[in-house]
C-alpha cells in the first residue's frame, strides 16, 4: 500500500463528496466491490455495475420509494427481516454510524440469496453535520459455507470415531495411568500401551501451553457433582519432535452414590485434529488477507481522491487526474494479481505504467528484479505522476524530449533514476502539489529525492528490497 498523511477524522465537505460523485462511471464500474452513495435523505445518488450484479436490479436512482439500499429484500444472518430504514445506510445518514464488516442476507429479485459485508462511512460537511453516506460491500457466501462445511465435517468425523472406537483409552485413578489401543498409541507417539501420567512424563508429553485447561478439564470431569463428562483439544508431542492437535472425549466411571461417590476412572477416545486446525489457519489466514488488501487499496483510492479533489481550482480537471491515477493503479493491482501478489518485475510495472504514454521518447533499462508488492504498488504511482508531468511540462511535451530511466540492483536495495533531457528549461514549481508529496514522501522505506534542474527533471530513489525465505 502506498502510504499518504490522510486525517480520515476530517470533515469531508458538501463539495467534495459532489466531486467524488462525479468520478467517472468506467472507475466506479471497474472496482471489484459494490459501491453505492446516499444523500442524507437516503436517496441512492451513484451506483456501480458489481452492486447492481450483486443485486440483481438495478436501483431507481433518486427514487424515493427506494432509499438507502438496492436489494430487493435484507435479513439478518439469524433471519429477520431488515426493514429499509434499519440498515446500515439508514443508521450512517442518519444517526451518523460507521460499520466495518457488517453481515446481512440478502435476497435478489429472483429467489438467489446470498451473504453480504458491508462497510459503511457517513459523510460529513464543514459543521459535522452528515450529508451522506458511502457503502462498500461484497459477497462472501462462500466464506460462510466453508465454515459450514467445516463444521458438518467436525460433526461427521466425531460420529464416525465414537461408532468405530479408535483411538480408545483408559485412565484409572489409583495408579495414575492410562492405558491406549494401537490407533491412540499412534496419536499419542507412544511406543508403550501404558503410560504413567506423572509430573514430568505430561510435561514432556503435552504441550505445556495446553496443560492447564487439560487439568482443568479432568477435575470437572472428576466433580462427584457434575456428569462426568471429559472434553479437550490439546497438542501432544510425536518421536520427531513435531506437535499433534488431539480431541479427547470421554466418561468418568463413578463408585458409589450420593456422598460416598467417588470417580475411579475416566474411558474415552481421542481423535486427530492436525489437518482440520491447519485448514482453519489457512482460511484465517485467507480472510485476513483478503480483507487486509481490501481495506489497503480502499485506503489508497480514497487518499488519491482526497489529495486530488481538495483545493483543487478545476473540479473537471481534477477528475480527469483521479481517473487516470486510479487506472494506473488498476493496472498494478493487475500485475500482481497475475503474480498471485508475490511481487512484481520492474520492467514489467514500468512497461504497463508507461504504455499509455508512448516508448519512443523513453529508454529504459535494468535486469529482471522482483519487488514486494507494496513497493511495486507505489512504483507504479510514481512512474505515472513522472510520465503525466514530462507530456505536461517536461521533456515529452517535445518532440526531441527524451527520458532515461535506469535501475539496478545493489546488496539488497533498489536503485533507480529518471532522467529528463531535451524539454522546455525548468523552473521548480511555486506550490506542492500530490504529485511531489507523492513521490518524495509516499516510499515507504525508501530515500527518494526530486529535482527541478533547468535540463529537466531528475527523480531518484533507493528502497530496500523485502527478501523473502
Amino acid at each position: 500500500m502506498v502510504s499518504l498523511p490522510l486525517d480520515l477524522e476530517a470533515p469531508i465537505s458538501t463539495s467534495l463528496l459532489e466531486s467524488i460523485l462525479e468520478v467517472d462511471q468506467a472507475v466506479l464500474d471497474a472496482m471489484p466491490i459494490g459501491i453505492y452513495a446516499c444523500d442524507v435523505d437516503g436517496h441512492i445518488l451513484r451506483v456501480n455495475r458489481e452492486a447492481i450484479r450483486l443485486w440483481g436490479q438495478s436501483p431507481r436512482l433518486l427514487d424515493p420509494a427506494q432509499r438507502f439500499c438496492g436489494s430487493f429484500r435484507l435479513e439478518s444472518l439469524a433471519g429477520e427481516t431488515i426493514p429499509r430504514e434499519e440498515t446500515p445506510m439508514a443508521r450512517a445518514v442518519r444517526d451518523g454510524e460507521a460499520f466495518d464488516g457488517a453481515e446481512a442476507v440478502v435476497h435478489n429479485p429472483d429467489g438467489k440469496r446470498w451473504v453480504a459485508r458491508v462497510n459503511v462511512a457517513p459523510l460529513r460537511d464543514a459543521g459535522g453535520l452528515v450529508v451522506g453516506a458511502i457503502n462498500c460491500f461484497q459477497d462472501v457466501t462462500r466464506e460462510h459455507e466453508l465454515q459450514r462445511a467445516v463444521d458438518r465435517h467436525q460433526r461427521t468425523f466425531d460420529l464416525a470415531m465414537v461408532a468405530s472406537q479408535m483411538g480408545t483409552w483408559r485412565y484409572t485413578i489409583a495408579d495414575n495411568i492410562c492405558e491406549y489401543d494401537e490407533n491412540a498409541r499412534r496419536l499419542y507417539g507412544l511406543t508403550e500401551a501404558r503410560f504413567l501420567h506423572d509430573d514430568a512424563g505430561v510435561k514432556d508429553k503435552f504441550h505445556r501451553d495446553d496443560l492447564e485447561l487439560m487439568w482443568a478439564r479432568v477435575a470437572k470431569a472428576l466433580d462427584p457433582q457434575g456428569d462426568g463428562r471429559y472434553d479437550v483439544e490439546y497438542r501432544v508431542k510425536q518421536p520427531d519432535g513435531s506437535w499433534r492437535w488431539l480431541s479427547a472425549w470421554g466418561l468418568v466411571e463413578f463408585e458409589g452414590r450420593d456422598v460416598t461417590r467417588k470417580p475411579v476412572a475416566i474411558s474415552g477416545a481421542s481423535r486427530d485434529l492436525t489437518e482440520l486446525k491447519r485448514a482453519e489457519e489457512v482460511r484465517r489466514l485467507l480472510t485476513n488477507e483478503l480483507n487486509h488488501r481490501i481495506k489497503n487499496t480502499l485506503a489508497t483510492v480514497q487518499s488519491i481522491a482526497f489529495y486530488t479533489l481538495s483545493g483543487a481550482a478545476d473540479l473537471n480537471a481534477a477528475r480527469l487526474a483521479l481517473d487516470a491515477r486510479i487506472v494506473s493503479l488498476s493496472r498494478a493491482h493487475d500485475l500482481l494479481t497475475d503474480r498471485s501478489w508475490s511481487g512484481a518485475d520492474v520492467a514489467e510495472v514500468v512497461r504497463r505504467t508507461m504504455a499509455p504514454f508512448g516508448s519512443a521518447q523513453i529508454s529504459c533499462s535494468g535486469p529482471g528484479l522482483d519487488v514486494p508488492p507494496r513497493l511495486a504498488l507505489a512504483l507504479a504511482l510514481a512512474f505515472h505522476e513522472l510520465a503525466t508531468n514530462a507530456v505536461k511540462y517536461g521533456a515529452l511535451s517535445r518532440p526531441e524530449g527524451r527520458v532515461e530511466l535506469r535501475w539496478e540492483r545493489r546488496n539488497n536495495q533498489l536503485l533507480l533514476n529518471w532522467r529528463e533531457t531535451g524539454g522546455p528549461q525548468v523552473t521548480p514549481p511555486s506550490r506542492r502539489g500530490f504529485g511531489s508529496t507523492l513521490l518524495e514522501e509516499a516510499m515507504a522505506g525508501g530515500l527518494a529525492r526530486l529535482e527541478f534542474t533547468p535540463e529537466g527533471v531528475r527523480y531518484s530513489l533507493t528502497a530496500l528490497l523485502e527478501t523473502t525465505s
